[in-house]
Parts: structure tokens; C-alpha cells; sequence
């Protein structure tokens, strides 16, 4: 089959890094499903108010952006440690162009979350 033999991209996820910054900002401004909760100015509110450590994953293809996924790692002496995407608002999670990205970047919240907190 023709289709069998056409390659696909490897989609790599990968945590944020300080070059990767404008092409997120790019990416998010230019998406319709993220907020304003998606942006590096509020992931440096987060970080610096309350001292949640981000951990900011970005799908990408070929070097592109296609999808991100803003965490922070909350640490709390009544409830331990929680890995929350966008803590204190409703509008984090997953954006993503194609579900491909949008399901390996769940996959890799999940394998994160549930990762035993010592």
C-alpha cells in the first residue's frame, strides 16, 4: 500500500528550553485553543510568586512546535507533591494542532504524574 510507505515525522516531546521561548510564545499566540495561562509571562508569575518549579513540554516536528503543555511541580506539607498543569485557573492543559501530539503529550503527563514523589 502507498500509504505504508510514506514517513512520517518523528514527533519528539521534550521540556521546554530557554531557545525554544519565542517559538512557544509564537506558537501559543498564534493558536485558537490557548490562553493567556499558556504564556511564558504567566509561567514567570507562577514561578516567582508562589515558587512552583514549571516544567513546560513541547511537541515538536521537524524542529516545528505542535503542541505544548504548561506544568508546574506544586510541593505542599499537607498534600505532598502534584504535578498541575496551570495551577489556581481552569484553562491549562494540553494545546495541540494534531491529535497525535496531543496524545503523547497527555501520555508523558501521565508517565510525570504518576512518578512516586520522595
Amino acid at each position: 500500500m502507498v500509504l505504508d510507505k510514506i514517513k512520517k515525522p518523528k514527533m519528539e516531546i521534550r521540556e521546554m528550553r530557554k531557545e525554544d521561548e519565542k517559538a512557544w510564545e509564537c506558537y501559543v499566540l498564534n493558536s485558537n485553543s490557548s490562553t493567556f495561562y499558556h504564556q511564558i509571562g504567566w509561567r514567570n508569575v507562577v514561578e516567582k510568586t508562589y515558587k512552583h518549579k514549571p516544567i513546560y513540554l513541547a511537541a515538536k516536528e521537524e524542529g516545528e512546535i505542535k503542541g505544548v503543555l504548561p506544568m508546574f511541580l506544586m510541593k505542599s506539607i499537607f498534600f505532598g507533591k502534584k504535578l498541575v498543569s496551570v495551577p489556581f485557573v481552569a484553562y491549562g492543559g494540553v494545546r495541540a494542532e494534531w491529535m497525535r501530539s496531543r496524545i503523547q503529550m497527555q501520555g508523558e503527563f501521565d508517565n510525570e504524574s504518576s512518578k512516586p514523589s520522595f
